[in-house]
């Protein structure tokens, strides 16, 4: 009797969520909103960090294209001691554009230092160029070349 009783009752309609269901799913999607989020932070420290190497590399490029450009003898490609203030300026600083006016975002320290490597034939040259960021203080890209000496093109 207890079995005609039970199958006599309607079914009940199952048609949607409980509330346990949606109780879990939006835990597991707060947690990938999270994921997400954390993610986006990341990259965008990446980004400012990778922009801020792109510059202080172009700031080298051109204190050693401004070497180069010297002719082998110059006076001012004599061998130094250690490392001396860049030609292009001890300090460069990029700026961002705010209202009203523009702010410094970093500010780069720029040195060279000149080796003999053979006397009167080939120099080396290191343009070291270092700034800081939140974070990561004392970062630093050093860039070097050689420069030979061509008797064909001294006058």
């Amino acid at each position: 009797m207890d079995q005609l009783i039970a199958r006599s009752r309607p079914a009940r309609p199952r048609g949607g969520f409980t509330l346990l269901e949606v109780v879990v799913a939006m835990g597991i999607l707060a947690t990938g909103l999270l994921a997400v989020t954390a993610a986006q932070l990341y990259a965008m420290r990446g980004g400012s960090t990778g922009r801020h190497t792109t510059d202080a590399a172009a700031i080298a490029h051109t204190q050693i294209e401004q070497l180069q450009r010297m002719s082998f003898g110059d006076p001012a490609l004599l061998q130094t001691a250690g490392w001396v203030a860049g030609t292009v300026g001890a300090q460069l600083q990029t700026t961002i554009q705010a209202n009203p006016a523009a702010q410094v975002e970093q500010t780069y320290n720029i040195q060279y230092r000149i080796t003999d490597v053979t006397p009167n034939e080939i120099k080396a040259i290191d343009v070291q160029v270092t700034w800081n960021e939140p974070n990561r203080p004392n970062r630093t890209l050093i860039l070097s070349t050689y420069m030979h000496n061509d008797p064909r093109t001294q006058s």
